[in-house]
C-alpha cells in the first residue's frame, strides 16, 4: 500500500520509506508495476481539505425531493429518516472542513 504525501513523493505504507516520483528511482518503479498489477486500490492520494460547510455538504448529497418523498411511500418513515441520518452524521453541524484524497492524473493512466 502506498500514500502520496505530494505530487513528488510517495510514501510506501509497509515500512515508511519515502519515494521520490522518479524513473531512476527502483522503488519507484515497484511502485509503477505495483499499481498496474494490482491496480489503484494500492494507493491512497493526497489528502486535500475543503472548507464546505456543513449545509452545504449535506444539500450536495440529499437525494431529489422527488426521490425522498419516493422512499417514504415505498419503504416507510423509518427508512427515509435513516438514509438521511446517515448522511446528517457524515457531514456534522460542527465540521470546519471536509478531508478527501486526490490522485494524480498520471497514475489512473499507468
Amino acid at each position: 500500500m502506498y500514500k502520496f504525501l505530494d505530487d513528488t513523493t510517495i510514501k510506501r505504507l509497509s515500512d515508511g520509506a519515502f519515494i521520490p516520483v522518479s524513473e531512476g528511482n527502483l522503488d519507484y518503479q515497484q511502485f509503477k508495476k505495483d499499481v498496474v498489477g494490482i491496480g489503484i486500490t494500492c494507493v491512497v492520494g493526497i489528502d486535500s481539505i475543503t472548507t464546505v460547510d456543513y449545509a452545504d455538504a449535506r444539500k450536495a448529497e440529499y437525494p431529489p425531493m422527488e426521490d425522498q418523498l419516493d422512499k417514504i411511500y415505498h419503504s416507510g418513515v423509518n427508512a427515509w429518516k435513516a438514509d438521511i441520518k446517515a448522511i446528517k452524521d457524515k457531514y456534522p453541524k460542527t465540521q470546519v472542513g471536509v478531508v478527501t484524497t486526490v490522485l494524480p492524473d498520471w497514475v489512473t493512466e499507468l
